[in-house]
């Protein structure tokens, strides 16, 4: 029997519990405890449940699903974005966004509109407005071929309106949301608002200089996400050690995913120092993860925050790497504008 490719395959039903919801505007601290949980049935539409699809589209992949009212994961899709022979991560979006749909309507789901998560800028109105990554996204219509509406907002705020919902961001008052992946972003959440600045620009973590003292790419770019991004890991660790003695690789890759967590931490404390929120959170593929970089990052961060007089917790995201595509499903079944969340 052929084995399923792994970019097809379906993942199995993910049940994101949710805490009774509650008044944000009397909230305070700290607390990060993980959301209660709490068991609710989505309200029938014409006999089918609601849900939407999310699309999380990176620099490396593609993650897809369909999301229920619950932040329930019922069908799940990812594919490699195609960039090999120039950026075709537009229709392949498109393309997934109408077969989760047609998966849904087999599975009894009803499904109104999707949301897109991009890792570009986009206005608080949910246009694309710089062409930095991906450039073919700024091509993605209102719908998609089956005419299915499109929300579109930055991956990194889809991430976080998910993990403000489901989250550690329920018992907060505010907090900066970083994903860390193939590149470097945040937000800040707001007495459970999103942020998105005047122009749909406040997410540009990773364009903050890094300290030239620990570049893995010294020739390159001196900004956080050119230096410390898993792309620029895997760059640099390339570059590095071209043996096959996996020793001496792995050696090399932990040496320089704790440099890459040192910059990171020397951001985010400026970061800190100038938005003072509750919490940091922190997700992303490489920022959920358990390695050598989070150790790095979650250490040099408690020595470089340790002279505040309440220094904001550093916590790796209740949803993980999937926050992006549940949140990109949220913002298409709650169909606000991107930075606002309902209350």
């Amino acid at each position: 029997m052929r084995a399923t490719p792994r970019c097809c395959r379906q993942e199995p039903p993910i049940r994101i519990c949710r805490r009774a919801a509650r008044r944000r505007s009397g909230c305070a601290g700290s607390g990060l405890d993980g959301p209660a949980p709490t068991t609710s049935a989505p309200s029938p539409v014409d006999g089918m449940t609601p849900a939407a699809v999310g699309i999380d589209v990176g620099g490396t992949k593609i993650a897809g699903a369909v999301v229920d009212e619950d932040g329930a994961i019922r069908s799940a899709e990812t594919v490699a974005t195609p960039t090999q022979e120039g950026d075709q991560s537009a229709p392949e979006a498109l393309a997934l966004i109408d077969r989760l749909a047609r998966r849904a309507a087999e599975g009894g789901r009803a499904v109104e509109q999707a949301g897109v998560g991009v890792p570009e800028y986009v206005t608080p109105h949910g246009r694309i407005s710089s062409a930095l990554v991906l450039p073919s996204l700024q091509a993605l219509p209102a719908t998609s071929g089956s005419g299915l509406p499109i929300l579109i907002d930055s991956d990194v705020r889809c991430a976080a309106r998910a993990e403000a919902r489901l989250g550690h961001g329920l018992t907060l008052a505010s907090f900066l949301f970083v994903i860390i992946g193939t590149g470097i972003s945040s937000t800040l959440v707001i007495d459970g608002r999103l942020w998105p600045g005047h122009r749909g620009e406040a997410i540009a973590l990773g364009e903050l200089p890094a300290d030239p003292a620990l570049a893995l790419h010294p020739g390159g770019p001196l900004t956080v996400e050119e230096q410390a991004s898993g792309r620029a890991i895997n760059d640099a660790v390339e570059a590095a050690d071209a043996s096959d003695d996996q020793r001496k690789a792995a050696s090399h890759r932990a040496a320089i995913e704790t440099r890459a967590g040192q910059i990171v931490a020397t951001a985010l404390t400026c970061a800190v120092q100038l938005l003072d929120p509750a919490a940091v959170i922190v997700g992303g593929g490489l920022g959920s993860s358990k390695g050598d970089f989070s150790q790095s990052l979650s250490r040099h961060y408690g020595e470089l925050i340790r002279g505040r007089p309440q220094p904001p917790p550093l916590v790796q995201a209740h949803l993980g790497p999937q926050a992006g595509v549940i949140g990109a499903g949220l913002l298409a079944l709650e169909g606000k504008e991107p930075g606002r969340l309902s209350r």
